[in-house]
Parts: C-alpha cells; sequence; structure tokens
C-alpha cells in the first residue's frame, strides 16, 4: 500500500527592516515652489510680519508593499459596477482571484519578495534617547491603556522609567495588518494635577526629511585671520 506524502509546510518569509539612514543632501534637486502667505508673530518688544511659502512635509515608507497575483505579478484592487464589486486586476486589466493575491516588500534593487505582514500582537520597546523621535515624521497616534489592574501596574512601572531616565520606548515594527509597517515611539503622559497618567505611541512611516535650511544668524562671514604657515621643521 503507497502512502501519499503530505508536503512540509514552508515557513512564512520574514520581513526584512531596512536600515534607517539619512536621507543624502542633493544640491541638484529642484524643489517644490510651494504655496504663498504671511506670516505674523507679536510678543511684547518683537513684532514680525513676514512673507513664507509653505508645503505639506512627506515621507515615502520605510515598507514599501505592493500586492501581487500567483505569477508574481503586480495587481491592485478596484470597484465594478453599480453594486460596487470589488475586484483585483493585474496591469493588464485582467481580473485575479482574491484568495491568490499576495503580498511582496519592494527591495532596494527593485525585486519583489512575498511577505506575510499580521497584524502586531507584541509590542516589544527599548528605551531610546528622546530626541530620536524628533526626527520621525508622525503619521497617527495610538492611545494605550491596561486591560487589569495589574497590566496597568505594569504600565506605570514602564512609564515611571522612561520619565526618570528621560527616554522614550522605541518601537522598531508595529502593523495594523493591511500591508503597511509603521515604526513607532511610546511616551508616558501625565494629567496636569499630576494624579492620573497616559500612554501613547507616536506612528511613524520613516525619518523626516527637512530640505530647507535659512541661516541661525545673519552675519556669518568668518574673520580675517593671519595666514597659517606651512611647518617647515
Amino acid at each position: 500500500m503507497l502512502v501519499k506524502a503530505v508536503p512540509r509546510k514552508q515557513p512564512k518569509p520574514a520581513l526584512k527592516i531596512p536600515q534607517l539612514v539619512e536621507p543624502a543632501p542633493d544640491a541638484e534637486q529642484k524643489l517644490p515652489s510651494g504655496f504663498k502667505a504671511k506670516i505674523h508673530y507679536s510678543n511684547e518688544n518683537v513684532k514680525v510680519t513676514a512673507d513664507i511659502r509653505y508645503e505639506t512635509e512627506k515621507t515615502n515608507p520605510l515598507i514599501q508593499v505592493k500586492n501581487i497575483g500567483p505569477k508574481g505579478e503586480l495587481v491592485h484592487k478596484t470597484f465594478v459596477g453599480q453594486a460596487k464589486r470589488e475586484v483585483w486586476l493585474d496591469e493588464t486589466g485582467k481580473e485575479v482571484n482574491k484568495a491568490d493575491v499576495r503580498q511582496a516588500q519592494v527591495m532596494p534593487d527593485g525585486t519583489l519578495k512575498p511577505v506575510v505582514i499580521c497584524k502586531t500582537k507584541d509590542v516589544n520597546v527599548e528605551p531610546v534617547t528622546a530626541e530620536v523621535a524628533n526626527d520621525f515624521l508622525p503619521y497617527s497616534y495610538l492611545e494605550v491603556w491596561g486591560e487589569g489592574e495589574s497590566d496597568e501596574d505594569g504600565l506605570r512601572k514602564m512609564s515611571a522609567d522612561l520619565m526618570k531616565s528621560g527616554k522614550v520606548g522605541a518601537v522598531k515594527e508595529f502593523s495594523h495588518g493591511y500591508g503597511k509597517v509603521y515604526v513607532g515611539f511610546l511616551r508616558p503622559l501625565m494629567s496636569k494635577d499630576g494624579k492620573k497618567f497616559g500612554v501613547e505611541i507616536m506612528l511613524a512611516e520613516n525619518k523626516r526629511s527637512r530640505r530647507r535650511w535659512m541661516l541661525a544668524e545673519k552675519d556669518l562671514k568668518p574673520k580675517a585671520e593671519k595666514p597659517e604657515l606651512p611647518s617647515l621643521w
């Protein structure tokens, strides 16, 4: 009697988290002209009115994820008909079975690596210097609270430790599912009367990219000094 071999279940590919790298300055990059407005400021003896320009600060996701079909082809979701039926189409307009749609991470070389992105169940927090969070563009905020009294005790202990050390809690990977991955920064909060505390997590898709720096002082000309002579002996 022949026994049919049961194929072994393949492990799910792990999501690769890219290294956070400072955006390289590009002197040749042409920036958008922005929108015009006037800014007004008044405080005792300081009064300012200036013409300004502004634009919305955006950033590219740290983790880029695409939807792919059974052959690795890119697919996208749309709705058709008066009933707004959900369908998945490839780049040629051919319909793909929803059950065959998977997710893939876009790698640095442009290749697609199939991945499974699940809703975060374990939030791993690492204390880091508070200034680290300032380099990230906020996407949204999560309000966090304990399930029971002992859980609130744990959050209280964690919050007290972070506040005492002046740090924030970094969350390397967080996801609601749905194909998006964030980094997070956990901060404890105190009420105005100091009798209650709260916990929030700021989610971010990537680091900020500040591109329009202005001189902090108007006159930054270097002072004239004596010429430097080469060392002769």
